[in-house]
């Protein structure tokens, strides 16, 4: 039994062996004959022919290369693997697999090339910001001194001189108080309204000194003070001329200021409580002495002219115009009769020593001198031609100074009403004549309805100068000032029931 099996056994095995030996047999060169040939053909394998590697180990490429171009592929010989030739790059395993081997170390840095050309400069960029100032360095040394300078030319003494005068005048606004008689009904002086308004008005009177400087001297109007010196120095100045061809430039620049004001002397009336209407306005400012305003503005530049003269040392120009100041006193007696109503001075002269002051005496306080006030009674002041010089002023123990008169006779006068004396002084020819014999100048009348009781009065009048003299008619020379002082005496009060 045993027998027959390996009998049986060793008969399929040399089957199998006979299988596998016949189809290298039936090759055509045999096997030998093909490995001659690979050795034979070494190089013949390198390029495209797929038979010298496998993807796949077989019984002729049984060698895996782990390097070389073959990596990854079965050959027949391990040579094949440190082959160098060239094959196709798609058949790497590698690329074919998509999948990249592990990145080998980086090979050494070659040589730097040479630096190329610098290229263009580019576009400037926009400025930075400030940076943080630096320490403050130390102070340097002093530098040499300089070669001293030319010395200077003092300023001309004119010029000096002539801008102090300028200094002293107005150049601009000036203020001027102005009065305007109005004549309202009741006809006499009741129905007269009598105001003083403080106006403003626009002048440049140094400027306009300047000019006139310039044209007396035969210059440009617009000549500089350094000209006007410059002539000055070989021509005399007439100070006379000058004021004069001035008061002609000023009347009309006045006059103007003046009929501008319409809005100034509205709102002082409306001050005053007084019914503006343009009827009145017109009749205030055409009430207005501008010739009065134009002398008070001369005057000051006379006194601005006499600074340049005396300043260049010259000769001073002797005044041409007068100044004339008006005061108003009122006298009592400390007689009374039926109380303190009724005082009785009608026996006394003008030179009797019982009259008292109403200002600052023992009779201050007595009816008839608290009715009695200094404003009370209007002053006028007359030229030669009887023509007044300026509005009628209330008297004022402080007085009311007129300047700038020409040289000439004035004559200085309490206003008296002929129709009436309620609340003013009426004309009474008894009265008049009674107080001339006592040795006064005039006399009048008044009813002071004011008072309570009504009184009446008896009053006469004296003008008196400093020296003492009769003033209600005086002569004024060039440069002069005097002062006129009128004088009301009580005579008499009585009550008026």
């Amino acid at each position: 039994m045993h027998k027959l099996r390996v009998f049986t056994f060793g008969l399929l095995i040399s089957s199998l062996v006979m299988l596998a030996v016949t189809p290298v047999l039936n090759q055509p060169h045999g096997l030998f004959s093909n490995t001659v040939a690979m050795a034979q053909g070494y190089d013949n394998y390198y390029g495209d022919n797929n038979n010298s590697y496998s993807e796949y180990p077989t019984d002729d490429k049984k060698y895996e290369c782990r390097t070389g171009p073959f990596e990854g592929f079965f050959v027949s010989s391990v040579e094949f693997c440190d082959a160098k030739h060239k094959f196709k790059k798609d058949d790497r395993r590698d690329d074919r697999d998509n999948k990249t081997g592990q990145q080998g170390p980086h090979g050494p840095i070659g040589q730097a090339s040479p630096q190329g050309p610098a290229g263009p400069p580019g576009p400037q960029g926009p400025a930075g910001p400030p940076g943080a100032n630096g320490i403050q360095g130390e102070p340097g040394a002093n530098g040499t001194q300089g070669q001293p300078g030319a010395n200077g030319t003092d300023i001309d003494p004119c010029v000096a001189c002539l801008l102090d005068a300028l200094a002293k005048l107005d150049s601009g606004a000036i203020l001027v108080n102005v009065t305007a008689s109005i004549e309202r009904p009741p006809i006499g002086p009741l129905g007269n309204l009598n105001i003083t308004l403080p106006l403003v008005i626009d002048v440049d009177v140094a400027t306009l000194l300047q000019s006139q400087l310039a044209t007396q001297l035969q210059l440009n109007a617009n000549a500089t003070i350094f000209e006007i010196c410059a002539a000055i120095d070989v021509q005399d100045l007439d100070i006379d001329a000058l004021l004069s061809s001035l008061a002609l430039t000023l009347d009309p620049i006045v006059e103007d200021q003046i009929s501008q004001s319409v809005l100034q002397i509205g709102a002082a009336l409306d001050a005053l409580g007084i019914q503006v209407t343009p009827t009145l306005l017109a009749t205030i400012i055409a009430s207005i002495d501008i010739d009065a305003i134009v002398a008070d503005i001369i005057a000051n530049v006379e006194v601005s002219l006499g600074i340049l003269e005396e300043c260049l040392g010259l000769e001073p120009t002797p005044p041409t115009t007068a100044t004339l100041t008006v005061n108003k006193e009122v006298f009592g007696c400390n007689n009374f009769i039926i109380g303190n109503d009724v005082m009785d001075c009608s026996q006394m002269t003008n030179t009797d020593p019982a009259w008292l002051p109403c200002t600052g005496s023992t009779i201050s306080n007595s009816p008839p001198c608290l009715e009695l006030t200094a404003n009370l009674f209007d002053i006028e002041v007359l030229d030669d031609q009887n023509n007044r010089i300026l509005p009628p002023f209330e008297g004022s123990a402080q007085g009311t100074t007129i300047e700038n008169l020409q040289p000439g006779t004035y004559a200085v006068n309490e206003i008296k009403n002929n129709q009436s004396n309620i609340n003013q002084l009426g004309e009474s020819l008894n009265d008049e004549t009674t107080c001339g014999v006592l040795g006064f100048d005039d006399g009048g009348t008044l009813l002071n309805t004011n008072a309570d009781p009504d009184l009446l009065y008896t009053i006469c009048i004296e003008y008196e100068d400093e020296q003492g003299n009769d003033c209600s008619t005086l002569t004024l020379a060039g440069g002069e000032d005097k002062t006129c002082t009128v004088k009301n005496y009580i005579r008499f009060t009585n009550i008026q029931l």
